[in-house]
């Protein structure tokens, strides 16, 4: 069993070393799901924020069921094209980030930016703090 193992393992070793570009395949739809995940999470929570602030208006029960079809009605076609939006706007950001310092310096520079501006979103949302401002005045230490 052991032997097997290390021909297996060996095998992707061999073709990882002999396809570079298989590797970078990997790490780019890690970042593209990554952000996919994290901005669907955002959007779900904003939109179920904001139909919770009109529960008080009707009955228990009857907001639950229009609730939940409005989350559907509206994330549904949201979700269906999230990804391929997700995976085109990224495209773009990888290559202009290429032009600054190559193809895994544009990947990590344009997956860096994003967690930038989702982590802004996520910590007015949760915290109602302007991760920009803190960072601009120099005070992002005394939030960690």
């Amino acid at each position: 069993m052991k032997i097997a193992e290390r021909l297996f393992r060996m095998k992707h070793f061999i073709i990882f070393a002999a396809k570079p570009g298989i590797m970078y395949r990997y790490v780019f739809r890690f970042a593209v799901m990554s952000v996919t995940i994290l901005t669907a999470n955002l959007l779900t929570t904003m939109i179920s924020n904001h139909l919770t602030g009109y529960r008080s208006d009707i009955k228990p029960l009857s907001f639950t069921l229009i609730a939940m079809g409005i989350i559907v009605v509206i994330l549904y076609p949201l979700f269906a094209r999230l990804e391929s939006w997700v995976k085109g706007l990224s495209m773009r950001v990888v290559k202009k980030g290429r032009a600054l310092g190559g193809k895994y310096a544009g990947l990590v520079i344009a997956f860096a930016a994003c967690l930038l501006i989702l982590c802004y979103f996520y910590a007015r949302m949760w915290y109602n703090i302007d991760l920009f401002r803190i960072i601009l005045k120099g005070q992002a230490g005394e939030y960690f």
